[in-house]
Formats: structure tokens, sequence, C-alpha cells
């Protein structure tokens, strides 16, 4: 089937879903200004729901815009709109406005465009917006009689009297201090928060999962132009702001190294012997396994002034609050002293579960897409919870970790692709000592097409690298972000790139390697099988005449027959969603040809290069090796099987078993392009 109808197909399916959707219950109110019968504004529906109801109050917002200052002080409360770029809210009300027949201002409490005072409320497909226009305050000379001061503009006040304040598929916009999230507990779902200047703060547990946090750009040229997150915690409230599985994105005109991830707040309070900064307010924010774009600093924690009980002012520092992070990932994650990491153990608490406590919220619901039921079910893979999962059983190994060595060059998030959305990037080491152009691996992590991370790889390639190959790590786009054959194209777009690159990093183009771990390991067997291939060459409008073929094959624990039953039992099972299936679409009964398309045992043959397997002691691994190892023995192709006994299935992140995968791949590669294959 060409790739254009393939798409179209897999498009088809998502939209009229392949699962089966739990019944909706019906709306009790509607708003729609077009609609006689229906309310005319938000705040009508909501003034008509039960003062005490204990069943959800469902009300359908229409799309369309809608200018109004909302307050939600009835429990149960459900607000649904028609999608998020469909839906709006917006007001405008800023702290330093003046109330309408009063001398005092909004304030930044009172500014929110929606404020909510009551437990179990929810908000889902739709955009709040604070639309207070800051850009064009800010681009104001001092001294302009329109400048106005007090910029303030929440968009979302969580308040007093809240709890279990859910957000599925909501996004919220401003400026500063877009999200107030001042009290109880909160969850975002797939969403969207925009701002600037501590524009996620407040001293309530707010949970953020899947979503995007999106850094706006300023008017004015600073080397820090804002911060994420302002978090009060009190000091026994175990959770603050907790951003889990999340992406931290930018607009444009967003600067590199020019966002902070977050700073201190003390609010200034009365206490019986004085006004002053809150010394109980021991923020907390933790990024965990999240994606930061270029533009988080290196040094992201910043410090806040407060009050002091004398009234001077005087600064609270960064490393006195709750500020981790842990296996974060992308050009704007580091780890060094200054931007401490949670262990192992202490990452384990930070669960949505174990945040939320005794709050245990509805699944995402969305019959459209497959994968949003799949995202409920399973945890993205790394290695701190696989290690976590194998210690007890396996006690003496040790995670692997990424460690640059003197002896070879490192060149790390170099752009391989630009893409309409983002850029896709690799990791690079060197061997520092070659006379002639070296041959090159390309790894693929792991993940089931649709967690993972680059990282997982580096290790790999660095003790690649210390034995005079280039290992290059690469980045590809996941299930959750595109469908195949989109990582495939990325994979192989990554091999061109290294060929016309190949003079500058001091790589043989003629000597390319592709090595994957478990779904990598299916996807470097598929490209290096169908290298000959030319509808397998890529997206048409990508090519430039350079080749994307390899010259040798290192699979770790990766299956090369999905047609098969042995491979349908664990790959599609019929009461889980499985990762294949998700990276396709459907399941095999539902897209029977691409699951044959993308089985690399029907390509084995001829034109394969040599092949390395390296399996783990479970045997649902192997399905279709021996038969794929016999067919380019027939053709004379070297070939190689090393099964490590008594093996997790993940056993090349953690020594020793680590080591053993190193030996036997630089060993193959050595007889492959360095000494004459005996097979």
């Amino acid at each position: 089937m060409p790739i254009k109808v393939m798409l179209g197909s897999l498009m088809l399916l998502l939209i009229s879903g392949s699962i089966a959707s739990t019944p909706t219950p019906p709306f009790d109110a509607r708003v729609d200004p077009n609609d006689p019968a229906a309310f005319a504004s938000i705040a009508s529906a909501i003034d008509a729901a039960p003062d005490h109801s204990r069943t959800p109050y469902r009300i359908s917002i229409a799309a369309g815009d809608y200018d109004e200052k909302l307050v939600v002080e009835k429990p149960n409360v459900q607000l649904i709109g028609a999608g998020q770029a469909l839906t709006r809210i917006y007001h405008d009300t800023y702290a330093g406005l003046r109330k309408p027949g009063t001398d005092e201002n909004w304030g930044t409490s009172g500014s929110g465009t929606m404020i909510i005072r009551a437990t179990d409320f929810v908000a889902r497909d739709l955009h709040i917006e604070n639309s207070f226009d800051f850009p064009t305050n800010e681009r104001l000379p001092q001294g302009d009689p329109n400048k106005q001061s007090g910029t303030q503009a929440v968009a979302v006040k969580i308040d007093t009297g809240s709890d279990r304040t859910l957000f599925d598929r909501v996004t919220l916009s401003g400026y500063q201090d877009t999200l107030y999230a001042a009290s109880g507990r909160s969850l975002f779902r797939q969403s969207t928060i925009k701002g600037h200047v501590d524009f996620i703060f407040g001293a309530g547990t707010a949970v953020f999962v899947d979503s995007d946090i999106v850094t706006r750009a300023r008017n004015q040229s600073m080397s820090t132009i804002g911060y994420i997150s302002a978090p009060s915690t009190k000091i026994g409230t175990p959770f603050g702001l907790v951003f889990i599985n999340s992406r931290l994105l930018r607009e444009a005109g967003v600067k590199d190294n020019s966002m902070g991830l977050g700073r201190p707040w003390h609010p200034t309070t009365t206490f019986a012997d004085g006004h002053y900064a809150d010394p109980d307010a021991i923020g907390q924010a933790v990024y965990i396994n999240c994606w930061m774009d270029a533009h988080i600093q290196h040094q992201p924690w910043h410090s806040m002034g407060g009050t002091g009980k004398d009234g001077s002012k005087i600064q609270f520092q960064p490393e006195d609050a709750r500020f981790y992070e842990f296996a974060n990932r992308g050009p704007g994650a580091e780890s060094h002293p200054g931007r401490r990491q949670l262990s192992i153990t202490e990452a384990q608490q930070f669960t949505q579960e174990n945040v939320l406590g005794d709050w245990k919220p509805p699944p995402v619901s969305d019959s459209r897409l497959l994968v949003k039921k799949f995202d409920d079910e399973m945890a993205d893979f790394s290695i701190a919870r696989a290690f976590s999962d194998l210690h007890q059983d396996y006690p003496d190994i040790k995670p692997i970790a990424d460690s640059d060595s003197g002896n070879i060059k490192t060149h790390r998030n170099l752009v391989y692709r630009r893409l309409d959305t983002r850029e896709l990037h690799l990791d690079l080491f060197q061997p520092k000592t070659v006379a002639k152009p070296a041959p090159a691996v390309v790894l693929i992590h792991g993940g089931g097409w649709r967690t993972g991370d680059r990282s997982h790889q580096v290790p790999m390639a660095q003790a690649l690298a210390e034995a005079g190959y280039v290992g290059v790590a690469v980045e590809y786009r996941l299930s959750r972000e595109a469908l195949y054959p989109a990582g495939l194209h990325d994979i192989q777009a990554a091999i061109r790139w290294l060929r016309r690159h190949s003079d500058r990093y001091g790589i043989d183009p003629d000597r390319i390697a592709i090595l994957g771990a478990s779904s990598g390991a299916h996807m470097a067997t598929l490209i290096g099988s169908v290298g000959h291939l030319p509808q397998f060459a890529g997206e048409p409008n990508t090519q430039d005449g350079t080749s994307s073929r390899v010259q040798a094959i290192i699979n770790l624990d990766g299956v090369v027959d999905l047609e098969s039953a042995a491979a349908r039992t664990f790959e599609d099972k019929p009461l889980k969603v499985s990762y294949m299936a998700l990276w396709l679409g459907g399941r095999y009964h539902e897209l029977p040809n691409l699951w044959q398309e993308v089985s690399s045992l029907q390509y084995a043959g001829e034109y394969t290069p040599p092949t390395l397997f390296i399996n783990s002691s479970h045997d649902r691994f192997h399905v279709g090796r021996d038969e794929y190892v016999s067919k380019l023995k027939h053709f004379g192709t070297y070939t190689e099987i090393h099964t490590i006994p008594d093996t997790p299935h993940p056993f090349w992140l953690f020594h020793p078993w680590f080591d053993t995968t190193r030996d036997l791949v630089i060993g193959f590669l050595n007889r492959t392009f360095r000494d004459q294959p005996v097979n």
C-alpha cells in the first residue's frame, strides 16, 4: 500500500475511533447565545446549578468567544466546551485595575478570569484567557500616561474552598501570573499553560501530566525573561507544583538560556507580630521526565525578594526551597550541582496517584483516539522505572550512566532535521585519535515506539567512540506525536545527515551500522532490511540523492516477526491496547497489511547486511530471529546470535549486562568492518 494511502487510512481510523467509548451522561445545561432555548452566558448557567449538589452538574458550552469574569462557588460544576480552539472564555482584568464603584484595585487575587472556590470542579475542552494586553503595555516607555502598573493578570485562580479540581484538554493563557493554584489539589491533563513571569504559582498542590508549559516572548531585552513557577507551598504540605511527562516549550522570539524553572515565593502575610514574608512558605516545584527546550536556563532556579520582620527587603534563595528535577531530557535539561536531582527512591514518591492521595480522578475520556485510553494504562519507560522493577530480583545491577571521557570528542544536541513544529536532535561521539574516517553506528532507543529517550543510548555511543567508532544517539518522533512511518523517516533522515556531514565528523560514509534496543531494535532491523527497496527510502520531498542504507544491523532484543501468533500473543492482546497498535494506529485485525509491512522477517535476504542479535532469556523477544538468520545464511551473509543467560528484557541498560553487550557489539563491528568475517 502506498505510504500516502496508508496514512489516510490511519487518520480515518483515529477520527472514527477503534475502541468502544464509555456512554457520556447528558448535559444539565447548555450555553449558546445563538439558541433561545439555551443559556446566553456561562455565568447564568452556573447560577442555575444546585447549591450543594453531590453529583456532577454538566454545562455544555458551544463554540464561541465569551467575555465573562466567572466565580464558581458551587460544588460539582463541570464546564465542557467544544474544543480548546473553539470555546474561549476571556476577560481583561489586571491587578492594578480599579474595581468598578470602589477605591480599591482588583489585586492579583481578584484579577482572575475564572475563580474557583468549590470542590470537584471540572473544565474540559476549552480555553480560559486573561486578555489583558501585557505586550502592548510593556512596549510603552516609562512615564507614558497610558502605561499601567500592577500587570499581574490571572486566567484561573484555584482559591480557598476548592479541592479535587480537574482540567482536561484545557488551554490557560496569560502573561504574568496565568495560573494561581492557591489552594487544594488540582490536576491538569493534556493541557496547555502559557505565560512568562511566575505564570504557575501558589500554595496549592497541582499536578501537570502530559501537558505543554509554554513560555511567551517579552518585548524587553533581558537575560532572564521570567520564571515558570513561583510556589509558596507550606512546609507542612508534602507536594506543591509537580510536572510529570510534560513538555517545556516556547513561542517564537524566546531566546535560548532565557527562562527560569522557578523561584521561591514567600507571600507577605499578617501575623500577630507584624506584616512580613511567610517563613513557612517553603515552596516545592518538581519536574520529572519532562522534555525541555533550549530556552530553559543552565542555572534555572532563582532567588526571590520578600519583606523581613523589620520591614527590610530580603532575598529567599532557591537552595532553601524544595526545587528538584529527575530524568528530564531535551536541550534545556542538564544535571549539575545547581540543578538538584531526586534519587530514584525519592522520585517514586512523585506519582500522580501518590501526590493526589485519596482523590482518584476519572480516566481521560476521548473516544476518538486510541492513544488516550492507553495513556492511563501504561507508564512511560525510563531507566529509573526499570531499575525499580528489577532491583529486587537482581540486587547487584547498576544503571548505566552518561560519562563523558577525555578520550572522545562530544557533540550534543546537533539538529539533524527541522520540522514545521520543532527540531530533531542527535548526540554524536567521536574517537579522539583516529587517522582515517571511522565507521559510524546509529543508535535507536526503545520504549515501545511511544516513550523512551535517546539519552538511554548515550553510554553505548560513548563506549563505541572509545573503541574507535563514531557513536550517534538519535531522537525521533514517537507515537504520541506521529504515527508510523514518521519515526522511521526521522532515523533515515539522520543517516543521510551523517553521510552529508561525514567529512566534518570523521565518518566513513560507506560503513554505517544501525543499532536498536527493544522497539528500537525492531526499527533498526526494519530499516536495515528494506534499504534496497525504493518504497522505503523516506519521504520523497526529503530526497537529495543521499542514501539511507546501512552496512550492518545490531538487534538488542527486538522482535522481527510481528505477524506470527507467537508475536501477537504479546503485541496484540485483545484486552489491552498494545504499543505496536498505537504506533500503527490499529490492532492486527484492523490493519493486517500494515502489521505485515513492518515485519522485517519478510525482507531478510540477499540484500540484508551482516546482522547481530543479542537477546535476553525471554523467548518472546526471539520470535522470528532464527528464521531471519537462516535466510541470511542462505546467501552467505555474516550473522551472529548471542543469548545472555538469566537476563531481563532491558539488560543493555544495566551493569554487568551492559559490559557484556558492549563487548559483543564491538567484536561484531570489528569482524564486520575491520576483519574478514567468518561464518
